[in-house]
């Protein structure tokens, strides 16, 4: 990684910092900026598509629906507002009708096809959004909490160490406690 990956990294560590702190900051059950009931659906699907409910709370249930159309009103990671659109666009039509007459399933593999061929098709919004929930849930409280195993003295380095199935990943970088 460069010196300039690595400020434009942490740049954006420390503006989904922010976003969270809107976020805290809206009223209970205020709808953010941009936010019309269909969208809101339609972002929770995808949240949940990404990110869905396993023995942990999946990204619906940490909140990151509300945090990503604040990260998409503040340009969060290249996004902006017309991204949701497009890949509804997008989506319908791969789907040959309307995105809020498919189904689960149906919106599911479509999004499945969509992710592997977008990271070779500049042009996709897919990346950035996608990168939006990621985002938006791993600096959840729920998210750095629940999913990440939290280790403040992480323990000597192992470079080999087996991974399986049931391994989660660990942070001693949780900076969402509060004192």
């Amino acid at each position: 990684m460069q010196r300039r990956e690595l400020l434009i990294s942490a740049g954006t560590l420390l503006s989904a910092g922010a976003v969270w702190a809107a976020v805290r900051d809206l009223p209970a059950g205020a709808a953010p900026p941009g936010a019309d009931a269909e969208s809101r659906d339609f972002v929770e699907q995808i949240c949940d598509i990404v990110i869905p409910d396993s023995d942990t709370p999946g990204a619906r249930r940490a909140g990151v629906p509300v945090f990503f159309f604040l990260a998409l009103a503040h340009g969060l990671a290249g996004t902006e507002a017309a991204d949701i659109g497009r890949l509804r666009e997008q989506l319908g039509t791969a789907a040959g009708k309307q995105v809020h007459n498919l189904d689960r399933h149906e919106l599911q593999n479509l999004i499945a096809g969509i992710d592997a061929g977008a990271y070779q098709d500049k042009t996709s919004v897919w990346p950035r959004l996608k990168r939006v929930v990621i985002m938006g849930y791993y600096t959840s409280q729920i998210g750095a909490s629940q999913e990440l195993q939290y280790s403040p003295v992480p323990g000597r380095f192992d470079p080999d160490v087996p991974v399986t199935p049931t391994s989660r990943a660990s942070s001693n970088d949780w900076v969402g406690q509060q004192f």
